[in-house]
């Protein structure tokens, strides 16, 4: 593989038009595609307004989940299916196969994507996707963790069974790294982020630029920004470059339009960040990837962590299974029913790991009711 040594990274920052009718999808893709086109004069090195001649060219634009399509947490099953979905190979991502074509670069972006492999057209997958400067889709990470209180998405894990019958089971399976001239390149989604998990998946394939777009409020605004502290530190102790894409704003929803207040960020293996957006609204921001010098740091065994790993002792974690698989196998998945973690939560307080509270919940109480053993 010849790889680039040096080349920049970028994060563009949309305001999202929230997807109510299938033409807001289209309305998106047209200015998303704008966007990509003026990427170049945000450079650091800033002025030309090309991708090409650069002393460090720009190859990789990322953008946010739901960049083309939003999301509501209230809409429904049938809504997903008439307005929102799209297929990888349908007319929504033709534009943006040919600006990748056109510039010759590497775009990255997340989809709720309908799947037509799959039979059960109650499937729903948050499909993270990165194209290649020939227009092909060369991976596609589809999100493990989602957002069980928010999404209608399936999870892998949800469906597990089948979803190992038709793409087997290796760790590549559900954590693919994609080695390119750009580096060896791996995808999370937004929830991914709280588990260091997800990261150590990628980083135990060698991942050196990782991809992770959009947390909202009151994540990412102070005093809670954990988005800065989870995206430095999954920087750091992958050894990695990580590059997170924001939303800039939503509009057409019955959120706030600043339900995100944009703070798109590129961090370094050191954990430093490079790039950031300081303010909602449209962005972009961009930041050099060194390929080199990442591979240099890799070979120091100072604070090496990703070779220092006591898996020997770590196994014990995960001898239990918590959260259980393939829940949508044999339920319907057009409902949120089933989607969160109370059961898991039961069984760490009937097992002494969380302790009971004084006053419990009432819908805590009531779920016991009903589960009594």
């Amino acid at each position: 593989m010849e790889y680039l040594d040096m080349y920049q990274a970028a994060c563009i920052q949309p305001i999202i038009r929230s997807a109510e009718t299938r033409d807001v999808i289209m309305e998106n893709v047209k200015r998303v595609c704008e966007l990509i086109d003026e990427a170049p004069q945000y450079s650091i090195a800033g002025a030309k307004n090309t991708y090409k001649n650069w002393w460090a060219p720009m190859k990789l634009v990322s953008f946010p989940e739901f960049f083309i399509q939003g999301h509501e947490g209230n809409w429904t099953h049938e809504h997903y299916i008439k307005n929102v979905l799209i297929e990888m190979d349908g007319p929504e991502m033709e534009p943006i196969r040919n600006k990748a074509i056109e510039h010759e670069i590497y775009i990255a972006g997340c989809c709720l994507e309908h799947d037509p492999q799959w039979k059960n057209e109650d499937y729903i997958f948050n499909t993270h996707f990165l194209i290649d400067p020939k227009g092909d889709i060369v991976m596609k990470y589809r999100k493990l963790t989602v957002a069980t209180h928010f999404e209608l998405s399936m999870s892998p894990h949800d469906i597990y069974d089948e979803y190992v019958a038709m793409y087997g089971d290796d760790l590549s399976t559900f954590f693919p790294v994609a080695d390119l001239e750009i580096g060896k390149i791996g995808l999370t989604t937004c929830m991914d982020a709280h588990f260091p998990e997800n990261y150590r998946a990628l980083g135990q394939q060698g991942a050196e630029v990782i991809l992770h777009p959009v947390l909202v409020d009151p994540l990412l605004s102070e005093p809670t920004d954990v988005w800065t502290a989870i995206n430095r530190v999954r920087a750091w102790e992958n050894i990695c470059y990580i590059v997170c894409s924001s939303w800039g704003a939503y509009v057409g929803s019955l959120r706030p339009e600043n339900t995100t207040p944009g703070q798109a960020m590129i961090a370094n293996y050191n954990g430093m960040v490079l790039a950031k957006s300081h303010h909602p609204g449209e962005s972009i921001i961009s930041a050099t990837i060194n390929l080199e010098e990442l591979r240099r740091r890799r070979l120091d065994p100072s604070r090496n962590y990703p070779t220092m790993l006591r898996n020997e002792i770590y196994r014990k974690i995960y001898t239990n299974n918590v959260y259980e698989a393939n829940q949508f196998t044999g339920m319907n998945p057009r409902t949120r029913e089933s989607r969160d973690s109370i059961a898991a939560i039961k069984d760490f307080v009937d097992r002494g790991i969380y302790t009971r509270p004084e006053k419990v919940p009432d819908f805590f109480k009531a779920y016991e009711e009903k589960n009594k053993d």
